[in-house]
């Protein structure tokens, strides 16, 4: 293993066990991520398969041979090795050479598949962590909305102890009260969905501070439009993505396996070279050369062909299924993002100035003597929720950007700015 991969192992395990609190910024949030557990164990898993190709396709180890012939049973020299023939030899197998290239073309496929599996598993801790971060992000923004409209409560509820203390504004009071205990049930539920996303990021990055908040600005990839986010040309042949490059490798395994399943129907020879005495004392040398005889293929090797044959068709297939539902998916989100961007724009140019404009209306007419408290409020309420709305909305567009941009993230790609 590569020191500075060890050193990255050994310090992610060691991040692990202390779970020190951090700024939890987006790119700590990630920075984090990539010391997860699957994301280690997939450095880790890359190093081993390199390590064994480099063992592939080479010669056996030779063997060592010690034989005795003539080794008497009967006679007067029953059981004596110098009335008999002794040898000492060496003996190596030598596969044939197309089995050797078979294995190394199959360890390399191996090591690839193994690079674009941790590729992925990167890819796959660093969506789940941005989506996780970016829902924390707006439930914060939704936290200081409510907390501003706690602010005014609580002004209002000012006034209305003022007004009951000069004998009026019963109404206002009640009203205020009813406002103020369902801000506290929205307070409560919000608290509840932070704790919750709190919950799922220690997963990933480790244990968080209870009060600790998203802090930073939204990555480019989100406030870009989807059609201006890098990565987005189809590309069918190349395979880019890194889900469909971790797919494709799997191709390449199986046709390596097909080579070797077929390399099996070529002929393996052994050599074998021996020194020693016959029983006279002389010298004598001896050299041996066997051939295998693959001359059974229809009962051996061929069906073993036939089926790498038919794992390659079946990787293949899999892999079209893999980029069909990729176009799927991409479809799907660009849909869902488009008509997120259309509400959204629809309620922040259309909806809420009207909300606004209402509010003003109805707070001039209670100030005026021509409205009543409770129509102030629920003027307030539906503002309040209309904005509530806009977070929400807000939220899920930058949701389904966050999954547009990773479903089409290249390979070897890692840092959310890009």
């Amino acid at each position: 293993m590569k020191p500075n991969r060890m050193a990255v192992l050994m310090s992610g395990l060691l991040c692990l066990a202390q779970g020190e609190a951090a700024a939890l910024s987006l790119d700590e949030a990630l920075s984090r991520a990539a010391r997860a557990p699957e994301v280690l164990s997939s450095l880790a898993t890359e190093d081993a398969t390199g390590e064994l190709s480099k063992a592939t396709g080479q010669l056996p180890d030779p063997r060592l041979v010690l034989s005795v012939d003539d080794f008497a049973l009967e006679g007067d020299t029953r059981y004596r090795l110098d009335g008999s023939k002794r040898m000492i030899g060496v003996m190596q197998a030598i596969p044939a050479a197309s089995k050797r290239e078979a294995e190394r073309q199959k360890a390399a496929a191996a090591r690839e598949g193994s690079a674009r599996t941790r590729e992925y598993t990167q890819l796959a801790a660093r969506r789940e962590v941005s989506l996780l971060w970016l829902k924390l992000y707006f439930l914060t923004q939704k936290e200081a909305l409510l907390q501003a409209n706690a602010d005014e409560i609580q002004r209002r509820q000012a006034v209305a102890t003022s007004m009951l203390a000069g004998g009026g504004g019963a109404g206002m009071a009640m009203e205020t009260l009813f406002d103020r205990q369902k801000l506290d049930d929205a307070f409560d539920l919000l608290r509840r969905d932070i704790r919750l996303v709190h919950a799922r990021l220690t997963r990933w990055t480790g244990p968080l501070a209870s009060a600790e908040t998203a802090t930073g600005a939204l990555p480019p990839w989100v406030q870009n439009t989807p059609m201006t986010l890098p990565g987005t040309a189809d590309a069918p042949e190349a395979d880019p993505e890194t889900e469909l490059r971790a797919s494709r490798s799997r191709i390449d395994v199986a046709e390596a396996e097909l080579l070797m399943a077929l390399a099996d129907r070529d002929m393996d020879w052994n050599m074998e070279v021996g020194f020693g005495q016959d029983a006279m004392g002389k010298s004598m040398m001896m050299a041996k050369v066997g051939v295998s005889l693959p001359i059974f293929a229809g009962t051996r090797q061929n069906p073993r062909i036939a089926a790498a044959r038919a794992r390659l068709v079946g990787t293949e297939a899999e892999h079209s299924l893999r980029k069909a539902e990729f176009a799927r998916q991409r479809e799907e989100l660009l849909a869902e993002e488009a008509a997120l961007s259309a509400m959204l724009l629809r309620l922040t140019q259309e909806t809420l100035p009207l909300l606004d404009r209402g509010i003003a209306l109805a707070e001039a007419a209670f100030s005026g003597g021509k409205g009543t408290a409770a129509t102030f409020i629920l003027a307030r309420e539906k503002q309040l929720a209309a904005r509530m709305r806009a977070i929400d909305l807000e939220a899920e567009r930058a949701a389904t950007r966050a999954r547009l941009h990773f479903l089409q993230q290249r390979g070897g790609e890692t840092h959310h700015e890009q």
